[in-house]
């Protein structure tokens, strides 16, 4: 997801002009199909409903957080109009392994900026919640300070339930500093359970990871046996536009680089911990980004999606950018935002099979 508005626009231009094509096209064949025309942020339940949930924009022009089955049937929307959340922006949503929680970040009721700062990935004035998939109980778990300095990216629960990730701004963007031009941000990790009492959650020992002082971070969660942390960062890079993709344990050491050249954001692992899925603009020809996959320690980069390829059956017909996608427990295919622009943040869903 994109964190900064207009200046983004020029920012992907000389971020597409700029690309190291020295990685090969190892194709690997893929079919794409449209889960949802609307649409951004997605989560797979691993815990045997095989729901998915995503955040859509709603008539209203705030996101809302919805269920529906893999063939897009038995859509419900889960935070309409809820009476527990204030009724702004609500999107990121990712399962608790249980399948009986989703955790999410939510816009605060009032704030002093506008509600464009709170879209999805810009995060500002955004708060961290659990709410229950029936829709009746909802509690803030991490209130975010009420300034544009502060923000939120992307709760994620670790796979055994017992820890959560996010990414936690502490300072507001800079267009004019190249490596501030999205923020400043940290990972954060915390404890979590429910109180046996009351059912209600608990989040304690908070821990800031920040392997670079002031740089911009963007943690996807856990790995699937939950000792490493996934994230993309411009850390070491002379600006914004040269971020990569690296593994982190959740002590904070023990740091891993996983690619070298271009763009690179949203990287998600396979259920199984083989394979990591992410996005680039390496040999994109219209300018986007596609999704490309990697064994954990970086080898072996292979090509999935071609949107940014005119000579290919997949592409959009324009620049479009591949964004955070989740695996079904299977495996075998995963569904992903696709952003339409980046002056609107607003996309489409789509499910990618590897075959």
């Amino acid at each position: 997801m994109k964190k900064i508005l207009l200046p983004g626009l020029l920012l992907f231009f000389f971020a597409s002009c700029k690309k190291d094509n020295s990685i090969p096209d190892a194709d690997l064949p893929t079919t794409v199909s449209t889960f949802n025309e609307h649409g951004l942020d997605v989560s797979w339940d691993q815990s045997g409903s095989n729901r998915i949930a995503y955040s859509i924009k709603e008539a209203d022009t705030y996101y809302d957080i919805h269920f529906a089955n893999p063939d897009a049937s038995g859509d419900v929307c889960l935070t309409c109009a809820s009476p527990l959340l204030p009724n702004k922006h609500i999107c990121t949503p990712y399962w608790h392994p249980s399948g009986k929680w989703i955790i999410m970040a939510v816009e605060k009721a009032t704030h002093p900026g506008s509600s464009t700062d709170a879209l999805p990935g810009f995060g500002a004035y955004c708060d961290i919640w659990v709410m229950n998939t029936l829709g009746t109980k909802a509690y803030k778990i991490v209130d975010i300070p009420n300034d544009y300095d502060h923000g939120v990216i992307a709760p994620r629960f670790s796979h055994d339930g017992k820890q959560i990730s996010w990414t936690d701004r502490k300072a507001q963007p800079n267009i004019l500093n190249p490596l501030q031009q999205a923020g400043f941000w940290t990972i954060k990790i915390a404890d979590f359970h429910f109180d046996p009492t009351d059912s209600t959650p608990v989040v304690s020992n908070i821990r800031t990871i920040e392997p670079v002082t002031n740089a911009f971070y963007e943690c996807y969660g856990f790995s699937p046996d939950d000792s490493r942390l996934i994230f993309c960062s411009d850390m070491n890079q002379v600006s914004f536009l040269d971020e990569h993709i690296y593994t982190i344990d959740t002590l904070g050491t023990n740091l891993l680089k996983l690619t070298t050249a271009d763009y690179n954001e949203h990287g998600f692992y396979k259920p199984d911990g083989s394979k990591i899925v992410w996005m680039s603009n390496t040999k994109s020809g219209a300018g986007g980004t596609d999704w490309w996959m990697m064994n954990p320690d970086g080898t072996s980069k292979t090509r999935l999606t071609y949107f940014n390829e005119s000579g290919s059956s997949q592409y959009a017909g324009h620049a479009v950018w591949a964004g955070l996608g989740s695996f079904a427990p299977d495996g075998t295919r995963f569904v992903g935002g696709v952003q339409q622009s980046l002056v609107t943040q607003e996309g489409k869903i789509v499910m990618v099979q590897i075959h």
